[in-house]
């Protein structure tokens, strides 16, 4: 397993309801679609505001899951192919501010103090 975080930041002109729904039942899809390798897995952390006024830097963290480095990065590769690129930029204007997003490669480590129904290494 291989997993990649995304950071990112709703626009200021949408509500929290529209950005979420918006990222969880159409984004995620067409990336499935454009992209022939693509994630196993997408999970999304939605940032709960203790200040909804003074939001923090991001609203949502992203993991996505591959089955290894090499899917990963020839996914990386796909989303660089100008078509993909455009349309990627072109949804994500439509929730988020693109320029929000920052992309991390990581190895995950996870400690289990006790056992949780659905969660596992």
């Amino acid at each position: 397993m291989f997993k990649v975080i995304l950071l990112a930041k709703k626009r200021p002109d949408i509500s929290f309801a529209a950005f979420r729904d918006y990222y969880s039942n159409h984004h995620v899809h067409l990336m499935n679609r454009l992209l022939a390798h693509g994630a196993a897995i997408h999970r999304r952390n939605f940032v709960i505001h203790p200040d909804p006024d003074n939001p923090g830097a991001y609203d949502v963290i992203s993991e996505v899951f591959y089955e290894d480095k090499a899917t990963a990065e020839a996914t990386m590769r796909e989303m660089a192919d100008p078509d993909v690129h455009r349309q990627r930029i072109a949804d994500e204007t439509e929730f988020l501010l693109p320029d929000s997003v920052r992309v991390f490669m990581v190895e995950a480590d996870m400690t289990i103090f006790r056992p949780m129904e659905g969660m596992k290494p």
